[in-house]
């Protein structure tokens, strides 16, 4: 039945028979007594304050407990639990009388770290599926690693080739334009018929020598 009032308001009338539930309190539930009422998530903490529901407890006077995690399991990392698994954890156990069973039942095994050994001596460990779960991440990891190196070496050979073809094209460059100033340094040819006559006439008076030489050998005749 829900009640639309606060607990102190729905059972004022009952309120020794209140029980708090938290991680931070001393006193460790051996069994659950149904003539109790039990407060689980009295308070919504979203960043797990130490100590505060425990504080709020005292402060109005309500009796506090813990489930007994640290007698059956070791957690991997603290022993708070959501509303629902502390909730499911109780049906069960009162539906086992077993709380080793109840915790194994509902609490992830992420969260759970080494079984502390029962009654019949036998200690489940939790740490060499952890381990093989470890090794599976490392591996996976690794070869994410790998991939990124594949890539990161595709890409230096692609600006490799970039760089190798960008060097050709300054080349053909440098060459085009060492042609073009050796072209411009050279004296222009002038094609005109006045310039054609000049380049085939014997300069220094080349013409009245050969002149002279045939009037010479005219006259020895």
């Amino acid at each position: 039945e829900k009640e639309a009032k606060s607990y102190l308001e729905a059972f004022e009338d009952r309120k020794e028979n209140l029980v708090y539930l938290t991680a931070d309190a001393e006193t460790v539930l051996d069994d659950l007594d149904m003539s109790k009422i039990y407060i689980i998530g009295g308070l919504v903490d979203r960043n797990r304050w130490k100590g505060i529901t425990l504080k709020k407890a005292v402060d109005q006077g309500i009796q506090c407990a813990k489930l007994p995690i640290g007698n059956y399991l070791k957690m991997s990392s603290s022993q708070v639990l959501t509303v629902n698994q502390v909730f499911e954890i109780m049906l069960k156990f009162v539906e086992t009388r077993d709380w080793k069973t109840s915790f194994f039942h509902v609490i992830p095994q992420r969260k759970r770290g080494e079984a502390e050994a029962g009654n019949d001596g036998v200690d489940i460990s939790m740490n060499n599926v952890d381990a093989a779960e470890g090794a599976e991440n490392q591996g996976d990891l690794t070869k994410v690693f790998d991939e990124d190196v594949d890539d990161d070496d595709v890409v230096d050979e692609e600006l490799q080739e970039e760089d190798t073809d960008m060097a050709k094209k300054k080349q053909c460059i440098r060459h085009e334009n060492g042609e073009a100033e050796d072209a411009s340094t050279r004296p222009a040819e002038d094609h005109s018929p006045g310039a054609a006559a000049e380049t085939t006439t014997p300069t220094g008076g080349a013409l009245p020598q050969a002149e002279q030489s045939k009037e010479s050998n005219g006259a020895d005749d």
